[in-house]
């Protein structure tokens, strides 16, 4: 029993010794296999359907009934041999033509690229300029992968590539790791800054984004960018942070230029500031810029209006009314001064003018409702007062005012329709 015992027991070694050496002898097949791995194996998805081994083997029978159709040329040799070989040599032309439209491909940016950086794999330019193709085709997580395998082969623009691919995607973490490696060659590189105050935007620590755009301006006073992402900091503050704003566009115009965009955005500024002369003053040197933007036309007429020049003011928002029918700024601001002017129905003409040129203008409808309410067109006010409230919860308060005025006035006509659609108004 202990020979029969120890004879199986060797038997079962000798099986799993030899099931191992398969084991290795496989491992060591697919260790070879890895190692001849094309670099850009990891980019290419096409080459797994080998679509060109597949054409062959259909070509391949098809090229066996070739010589059941010779039987055939004897046959047809009586009636007219020569026009048969006369006509085949044209398709093999085509066919010869057809193979030089390989090079169309081959001459494909991509394609080549990849063939360049075969042959120079340590060539940081080849690299980055393929990196730009997969970024043009928005395949950012591509552009990371090829990038941070050979990141001490790129320069600056490769790194600068690399974050805004990892921007694209969302992940300020690995901005911030890209950017410390640019950052570290070069501490004074204002777009870097300018990216890594995005970043810190992205995970929403405004104090840190606004440290780093502020950096940037500091480094290149000309940058436009930088200023851009101070402005929506300011702007995204409740209230706006005007005095900031102010500056900064005054800045810009000192730096950069005293170009329209800037002006106009000053003249708003300083009109909701109620900064009033400076308003009429950049407001009309926004307009000598350009003629074709409402916005000036009407923060001067406001301006006028609010340093007591009444006559003038209704000339500057008339105009800005008429001029520009598809604003709705324009429509809308001269639609409250007629109001204000108790001229509810050339009011409600303009303020339904607004809602014409901005359908989700919330000021206009609620305009058309307040001014359709005096002069009681009831029907068209609780259309308006409806949809100014669903573009604007605020103005359930307006709402449930007028709904108050119909209960005390005893109008049982409108009251029940009022009161319940002021009841789903709620903010």
């Amino acid at each position: 029993m202990m020979t029969g015992l120890y004879f199986n027991r060797s038997l079962i070694i000798l099986f799993l010794s030899f099931v191992s050496f398969l084991a290795i002898g496989l491992g060591g097949s697919n260790a070879v296999a890895n190692d001849t791995q094309d670099e850009f194996a990891l980019f290419e998805t096409a080459p797994k359907k080998k679509p060109v081994k597949k054409t062959e083997s259909k070509k391949a029978p098809d090229a066996k009934p070739a010589p059941t159709a010779t039987p055939t040329p004897p046959v047809a040799t009586p009636t007219a041999t020569p026009s048969a070989p006369e006509a085949a040599p044209p398709v093999p032309a085509k066919a010869e033509a057809e193979p030089a439209k390989a090079p169309v491909v081959s001459t494909d940016k991509f394609e080549q690229l990849k063939a360049e950086i075969r042959k120079n794999p340590k060539d940081g330019k080849l690299i980055t300029d393929l990196a730009e193709e997969l970024f043009k085709r928005k395949e950012y997580e591509k552009v990371t992968l090829l990038l941070w395998k050979h990141i001490d082969k790129i320069d600056r623009r490769g790194i600068i590539l690399l974050t805004k691919a990892h921007e694209q995607r969302n992940e300020p973490a690995e901005m911030m790791r890209a950017l410390n490696v640019e950052l570290g060659k070069d501490d004074k590189d204002f777009e870097a800054y300018t990216l890594m105050a995005k970043a810190y935007a992205i995970q929403r620590k405004s104090k840190e984004a606004m440290e780093n755009y502020k950096k940037a301006v500091e480094l290149n006073p000309k940058y436009e960018p930088a200023y851009d992402g101070l402005i929506e900091l300011y702007q995204k503050r409740e209230p706006p942070n005007l005095y900031e704003l102010r500056i900064l566009f005054q800045d810009m115009i000192a730096n950069i230029g005293p170009r329209p965009q800037y002006l106009r955005k000053l003249c708003e500024i300083n009109t909701m500031d109620g900064t009033y002369d400076a308003a009429i003053t950049t407001c009309k040197e926004a307009i000598a810029k350009d003629t074709k933007v409402a916005d000036p036309f009407v923060y001067l007429g406001v301006s006028q209006r609010a340093n007591g020049d009444d006559a003038i003011a209704l000339q500057t928002l008339k105009k800005a009314a008429l001029d520009f029918p598809k604003a709705e700024i324009a429509q809308y601001y001269y639609g409250r001064l007629l109001e204000e002017q108790k001229n509810y129905v050339d009011a409600m003409r303009f303020y339904k003018a607004g809602t014409e040129a901005d359908s989700q203008a919330a000021r206009s409808w609620l305009g058309l409702a307040t001014s359709s309410f005096e002069i009681r067109k009831y029907e068209l006010s609780l259309i308006a007062y409806k949809n100014a409230c669903k573009y604007d919860k605020k103005n359930a308060v307006a709402f449930r005012k007028a709904t108050s005025i119909l209960r005390n006035a005893k109008n049982g006509q409108w009251i029940d329709k009022f009161e319940s659609a002021s009841d789903t108004c709620t903010f």
